[in-house]
């Protein structure tokens, strides 16, 4: 949530549509750009906090909404208000009340499909790209979770997203807030390869909440840091149902009419982008993350972490110099 990432920068704004978003806004010094935050699920602005703090104070501005569903935000019932093009034009929408014309954007997991949107209907809006973990993602004609599962099973010996399916049932929500030590457990696992048997397979992720199981924090996040996670997801802000909602529309294809007629001219780049790779991420496989980024980035370069999915926060302190790096020699010293 904005208001726990960045307390005195916290601000809620309501757009033109009847959407109220909350956001982290920083304004930079002197001539400094704009980055913009985009999270992934299950998270918010929060996760971006080692990064907020870092980079503001380098002078940069910093834009960091809890997205639509999570945190402050709102988290409408409808799934028509989760498609990647209406929240595209919702951080359009965002950057023009604050009178940001251009941003450096990077975004995680969900963060990266969004930002991957953006750079389809709004490229003129971004002076580079960063994507961590996750990297750019083409639009979809028609998406199929199970055509993904049986490539990938071909290709590296185990499908990877086989949790959609729980995740695009109705019981999900309730289940993983009533379960919320589960949750924690599953989502910020102290070993990665957990994911290996209880997220990727199908069925495997149910398996984990029937049986309720827990376990030990990693050692890259406290024990007040995830009191902070409960009680953004806790029953009484909306639980983990806005946050599903993403799957639930990706999974319905109503993403379908509106990436299918992005013209070609805005399936690739030019700009400076780069890859943050995460090598123990068994859903975020580097290699596909690095392929389907190449398609679209004339300009990629690629760094890789060992590490798991969550980079910004186990490696927090490689990513910011990472980041930084980039951002200097490939922009400011261009």
């Amino acid at each position: 949530m904005a208001s726990l990432a960045s307390p005195s920068n916290s601000r809620l704004t309501c757009l033109a549509n009847g959407t109220t978003y909350d956001t982290v806004l920083i304004e930079p010094k002197q001539n400094n750009p704009y980055i913009l935050f985009l999270h992934g699920f299950p998270a918010s602005s929060y996760d971006w906090r080692h990064q907020i703090a870092f980079f503001s104070d380098l002078g940069y501005g910093v834009f960091a909404p809890d997205l639509l569903g999570y945190g402050g935000t709102d988290k409408p019932s409808q799934l028509e208000a989760y498609k990647l093009k209406q929240m595209s034009e919702d951080i359009v929408s965002l950057l023009d009340h604050h009178d940001i014309k251009e941003v450096i954007a990077v975004g995680h997991d969900w963060g990266s499909f969004l930002l991957s949107r953006l750079a389809n209907y709004h490229p003129e809006r971004i002076l580079a790209y960063i994507f961590l973990a996750v990297g750019y993602k083409p639009p979809y004609d028609h998406f199929d979770v199970d055509v993904i599962n049986d490539l990938t099973q071909r290709r590296f010996g185990y499908p990877i997203f086989g949790y959609w399916h729980f995740f695009n049932s109705p019981e999900a929500a309730d289940i993983m807030t009533k379960q919320i030590e589960s949750s924690t457990t599953i989502i910020f696992p102290a070993k990665p390869d957990i994911w290996l048997e209880y997220l990727c397979p199908p069925g495997g992720t149910r398996k984990f909440y029937e049986k309720e199981m827990t376990g030990p924090r990693p050692d890259w996040i406290s024990e007040s840091e995830i009191a902070i996670y409960k009680q953004i997801f806790s029953a009484d802000n909306g639980g983990y149902r806005g946050g599903l909602n993403w799957y639930k529309t990706q999974m319905a294809n109503l993403n379908s009419v509106d990436e299918k007629a992005v013209p070609s001219d805005r399936r690739q780049t030019d700009k400076p982008t780069l890859l943050v790779a995460c090598t123990k991420d068994y859903v975020g496989i580097p290699l596909m993350q690095e392929e389907s980024t190449r398609m679209f980035a004339n300009d990629l370069a690629v760094e890789s972490l060992d590490c798991g999915h969550w980079v910004q926060l186990e490696k927090a302190n490689e990513v910011n110099e990472v980041l930084k790096s980039f951002i200097e020699k490939r922009l400011l010293e261009a």
